[in-house]
């Protein structure tokens, strides 16, 4: 039996995570989980309100993502696992969850300039994001330029293999090249 791959596609806001994952996994056939789709499940289900219900939802749905990526793993499937994965934490359980199924764990750290995330950000709230982010312009943004668009962040450091892929011009992204790099 292969080993399962954990593909970890991560980055800060607006990098382009579903679009590249969304890829990745419709050209792979492997189980695609993205954080912000279990987020907005639980909106539809338990309604949305404001800034704070959407941090809470987000820490409930922490758990679930986590708890698939295992459940697929643990049936020997491979996984895109698509979130920010910002947080050095986040290494621990990854490393524990590829390391406990054996898997081969992969890393693509999507990164672009700080402005034009800034500008996909709101081009995007204005438009196709689940209003449960409760990404309001006027109520994030500057919680956002602080927390976000003011820096740049690097990769988790993990034991597998990283590809940095930078994601300013999207149209320029190398979609074949990250699939044979998997």
């Amino acid at each position: 039996m292969n080993r399962p791959k954990l593909i970890i596609v991560g980055g800060s806001l607006a990098t382009g995570k579903s679009t590249i994952s969304k890829h990745i996994a419709d050209a792979t056939g492997y189980q695609r989980i993205a954080l912000d789709e279990i987020k907005e499940a639980m909106f539809d289900l338990g309604g949305y309100r404001d800034r704070e219900w959407s941090k809470e939802i987000g820490r409930l749905s922490f758990p679930v993502f986590r708890d698939l990526i295992g459940m697929h793993l643990d049936r020997g499937e491979s996984v895109v696992a698509d979130a920010t994965f910002l947080w050095l934490d986040d290494a621990d359980w990854i490393q524990e969850l590829a390391q406990t199924h054996g898997a081969e764990l992969k890393q693509i750290w999507l990164t672009a300039d700080p402005t034009v995330l800034r500008e996909r950000f709101i081009k995007r709230s204005k438009t196709a994001r689940h209003p449960g982010h409760n990404d309001d312009l006027d109520s994030v943004m500057e919680e956002f330029d602080e927390r976000f668009f003011n820096k740049t962040f690097i990769p988790l450091p993990l034991d597998g293999k990283t590809k940095i892929v930078d994601t300013t011009d999207l149209s320029a992204v190398d979609h074949d090249a990250i699939l044979g790099w998997i």
